[in-house]
């Protein structure tokens, strides 16, 4: 297919652009923008190092300011507590005012910052010396009888000596604030900032130590003066910026000291008065002090350091305030104030000359561009009348261009792309169309893969919940109904040993249905992790006391050892954890003759604990270490933790060449084969679960010494307070007197399962009603207005869902209780639930302590509970039988020989039914014998019964 020649059309609202103007303009505005850029990003960087440099100056002296305050105020203290340690130790008697006097004036030697070092007795006398009159170096004060009660202040000579009497004061220390505010106290401190109308510009601070006798009687305030104008010389030592200014002031705003030629203090009429730093005479420190008063209400609302900024007449100003206080009781604000215009003078000189440079660049650009644009342009001219030719269809046009060696070299191009234009647009075309089919049909291939997974999907999805469904839901009634036999009084022992039976071969049963169904979600990818704070150490009592039995009647030592750094509370999932465990060592001792099976938990990985050395033993042999010392949470620096289990037996071992497949799904070792126990899913579902928690597991086996699993996973530490306490379970059997008639609806399309919950209810004391399906479920509802409602979800004519959706869109239905009971094990389901509206959600089978929990969380419900004695009254009989071979001559010789028998076959079925031939007289002998049975202590049965024969 040819090209079809371009129509020569114009559109008149189309500007057109001469090319010299094309040429000349970016040129130009290339060498503005390059040279405005510099010089802005020039200013921009010259500002942020302005803002830098003066925050780094700005730290930099509240450092110093810092340094200075606790070097320069704790020296105070320092003297007060070696005066103190003086007069403890009998090295200064404050009764001996010469002495005193002399002693102080010696520390005034050493330390000449303080203004005044002295003290006053309860009695009102007082020694000191320091450096508080003019013209004047050390002088001693001294007030005592001998001076009537008057100050007499003394110069001295360079040895302290006291030379001549310099003036008398009437004064009194006991009325005064340093006095009065640290007897008050009772402990060392800071008195308030304070000035003297007996001498002029003396505003000092004083440090105070209260001293007491033995008997806590007030002896003497030792206290010392510091004069505030030596932080002001300080300040004004400190190189901040041309203008800038650091001051410091009390939390009423009065000034203590700045780096000014301002005194913090005025003199009027020979009276010193401090002035507040709102009414400084230096511009800066006002305009500073109203800022901050202004934006923070009062100085006192500036508890943390605060970096600010503010104008003051257009200029910005950096501004930092800074909390100073220690432990006397001082409270100032440092605050460092430095204008931005010392730093910006040079940067606005070069801002300056980068405007006058662009404006250079760009009239030398302009002139440059107009030479350059001419000298072009002329001959792309002719070679536009020229392509334009081309673009009309004439691909045979010859362009002749001369003048410019590259223009000519664009002109043979051109024509040598006439040529191939035709070839080119062919191919193209061709090219254009496979593409596209190539794209729809990979399109179509990848729509169709889509399609497949997600049908595949959903399958999984649909077998799951219809596999959990159709499987749980028989046995919801199997373990229902055994629940009602056992809470009934009328069995007898046998019937009882016959529902345990029952009840626990439906709950192994659950067990594998619910590893069949683990392995299921795994394969689905629907497993998910539901980590929870739980005890760890009572965890790992529970699953030792579960087999402990199992492991005593096969001969076996089961050995738990756990390491004390092991925390006791975690955050981790607990199911799935236990779930790993019980697989593990129910494997240990179903495959172990003999010997033992070790299992130990470390905190870290086994590498860890080789590396840190050895650690002792770490937990009593046989049991779980749950009487050490816990290792509480508090004591642990970290939040995370790596837990390392290790499962360890002495049975038959795992060859080889099968410990490639040990984890695979349904798979199992030879001697599992033999065995003919098992499913082959317990490794394989641990070894998921252990993955899933961010772990792994680990295998290692000798034929003939045994076998040792090992896993690792992260945990948290969790919290003691948040994890519930457990509640010992107690059989309900009524409710408690003065409550409403609760009226509770059973909702469920099997007959068997309405039942179970129905004849759990009734003899409690409920009302109850039921019906086959949502449609029924509205009518009674409707009409009898129930308390509760127990839903199930899976219905036919109207399912729970539905029905639980129209009863809570009703405003009477917002009352009813509404709680799913379905045999779906998918937590994504639970969500689904309770989003219909639906209160709670309980799955199938269930146990009726968890069924009345649930009422009585929701409706508020109070139950009755069967006595402890109760249950407690057959076994304290059986316990006070004593078994000896005497005890069972009661019964027939015949009966002996099929009890040993049965003792020796391990038959406990059998001993059961033995069991129950006892006279019921004789009751304490048959319970112990059925406890006996119970604990599997068929050895102590088989030698009773053979003593018994031979008597």
């Amino acid at each position: 297919m040819l090209p079809k020649p371009l129509t020569n059309q114009k559109n008149t609202s189309d500007r057109e652009v001469p090319l010299r103007l094309l040429l000349i303009l970016p040129f130009v505005l290339q060498i503005f923008a390059a040279v405005g850029l510099t010089g802005y990003f020039s200013l921009r960087n010259g500002q942020q190092a302005v803002n830098d440099l003066a925050n780094q100056l700005i730290e930099k002296t509240n450092q110093l300011v810092n340094e200075h305050l606790n070097a320069y105020l704790a020296m105070p203290h320092q003297i007060n507590q070696l005066n103190a340690n003086a007069i403890e130790m009998g090295k200064l008697n404050l009764k001996d005012f010469q002495d005193a006097g002399k002693y102080f004036w010696q520390q005034m030697q050493v330390y000449d910052k303080p203004s005044y070092i002295g003290y006053a007795l309860a009695n009102g006398e007082s020694a000191g010396a320091g450096r508080w009159i003019k013209g004047q170096d050390v002088t001693i004060e001294e007030i005592s009888a001998r001076t009537q009660a008057k100050s007499y202040t003394y110069s001295t000579d360079k040895q302290g000596n006291r030379r001549k009497l310099e003036q008398v004061v009437e004064y009194e220390p006991l009325t005064d604030v340093w006095y009065t505010q640290t007897v008050k106290a009772g402990k060392p401190l800071w008195t308030r900032v304070y000035t003297t109308d007996s001498y002029e510009e003396y505003v000092a601070a004083s440090a105070n130590y209260p001293i007491y006798d033995k008997a806590r009687k007030l002896v003497a305030v030792i206290g010392v003066d510091l004069l505030l104008s030596d932080i002001s010389d300080f300040l004004r030592k400190i190189q901040i910026s041309p203008s800038g200014q650091v001051f410091i002031i009390e939390r009423d705003g009065l000034l203590i000291a700045n780096s000014g030629a301002e005194k913090p203090y005025k003199v009027v009429n020979k009276s010193t008065h401090r002035i507040s730093a709102t009414d400084s005479q230096n511009p800066l420190i006002r305009a500073t002090a109203k800022y901050l008063q202004q934006k923070f209400g009062s100085f006192k609302a500036i508890q943390n350091s605060q970096v600010l900024n503010f104008q003051l007449k257009g200029d910005r100003q950096f501004l930092h305030v800074q909390p100073w206080r220690d432990r006397y009781g001082l409270d100032w604000l440092v605050v460092v104030v430095v204008p931005e215009s010392d730093f910006m003078a040079q940067i606005n000189a070069n801002t300056r000359m980068t405007i006058l440079l662009c404006f250079l660049a760009l009239l030398v650009a302009t002139i440059l561009g107009i030479v350059t644009s001419r000298w072009i342009a002329q001959p792309i001219g002719r070679l536009s009348q020229a392509s334009e030719a081309i673009a009309t269809g004439d691909l045979n046009q010859e362009v002749k261009v001369v003048a410019v060696k590259e223009l000519k070299t664009l002109s043979h191009s051109f024509n040598r792309m006439a040529a191939q234009l035709k070839d080119s647009f062919e191919q193209l075309e061709n090219r254009v169309q496979q593409r596209t089919r190539e794209l729809n049909e990979a399109k179509i291939a990848a729509e169709t893969a889509k399609e497949t997974a997600e049908a595949a999907n959903q399958a999984k999805s649909e077998f799951l919940a219809n596999m959990s469904h159709e499987l749980r839901t028989p046995l919801n009634a199997i373990l229902g109904f055994a629940q009602l036999m056992q809470r009934s009084r009328t069995l007898t022992l046998e019937q009882q040993e016959n529902v345990s039976i029952i009840n626990r071969s439906g709950e192994h049963l659950l067990a594998l249905i619910n590893d069949v169904l683990d392995m299921s979600k795994i394969e689905a990818g629907r497993l998910t992790l539901h980590p929870q704070e739980f005890d760890l150490y009572l965890m790992l009592n529970a699953v030792e006391e579960m087999f402990q039995l199992k492991a005593d009647s096969l001969g076996l030592q089961l050995i738990c050892d756990r390491h004390p750094d092991v925390p006791r509370y975690i955050k981790s999932d607990e199911k799935k954890l236990r779930q790993i465990l019980i697989n593990l060592i129910g494997n240990a001792l179903k495959f172990t003759s003999h010997g033992s099976v070790i299992v130990r938990v470390i905190a870290g990985s086994r590498d860890d604990e080789q590396g840190a050395g050895s650690r002792g033993e770490s937990g009593r042999r046989g049991v779980i270490t749950n009487y050490q010392l816990p290792i509480t949470n508090y004591q642990l620096p970290i939040t995370n933790y790596q837990l390392t289990f290790t499962v360890q037996d002495t049975g038959v071992g795992i060859a080889a060449e099968e410990l490639g497949r040990l984890f695979q799904a349904f798979v199992q070792t030879e001697t599992g084969r033999k065995s003919q126990q098992g499913t082959g899913l317990g490794l394989a579902i641990s070894q998921k679960f252990v993955q899933l928690m961010g772990g792994e597991i680990s295998v290692s086996s000798r034929i003939g010494v045994g076998t040792q699993f090992e896993f690792t996973i992260p945990v948290q530490l969790a919290d003691p307070s948040s994890i519930p306490q457990e509640r010992p379970q107690r059989q309900v059997i009524g409710l408690v007197p003065g409550q409403p008639q609760y009226r509770i609806l059973v909702v469920d399309d099997r007959p068997e399962n309405r039942q179970i919950v129905i004849k759990l209810l009734t003899p409690i004391g409920f009302e109850v009603r039921e019906a086959e399906n949502g449609k029924d479920a509205i009518a009674v509802w409707s009409s009898w207005e129930p308390h509760l409602i127990w839903m199930d979800m899976r219905m036919p004519v109207m399912n729970g869902y539905e029905t639980t959706e129209y009863i809570k869109s009703h405003l009477k239905g917002q009352a009813t209780i509404i709680i799913a009971l379905t045999a779906s094990t998918l937590e994504e389901e639970k969500a689904v639930v309770l989003s219909t509206g639906c209160d709670d959600f309980m799955r199938k089978p269930f146990r009726a302590e968890e069924l009345f929990e649930k009422m009585a969380q929701h409706i508020g419900v109070r139950y009755t509970y069967k006595e402890e004695g109760e249950k407690q009254d057959v076994a304290i009989e059986a316990s006070s039988c004593v078994l000896n071979p005497s005890s069972l001559q009661i019964m027939p010789h015949h009966w002996l020989e099929h009890l040993q028998q049965a003792a020796a076959q391990l038959d406990g079925e059998t001993i059961a039914q033995l069991v129950a031939q006892i006279p019921e007289t004789h009751a304490p002998l048959a319970t112990a014998l059925l406890e006996q049975a119970n604990n599997f202590d068929f050895d102590d049965i088989l030698n009773l019964a053979q003593a018994a024969i031979g008597l």
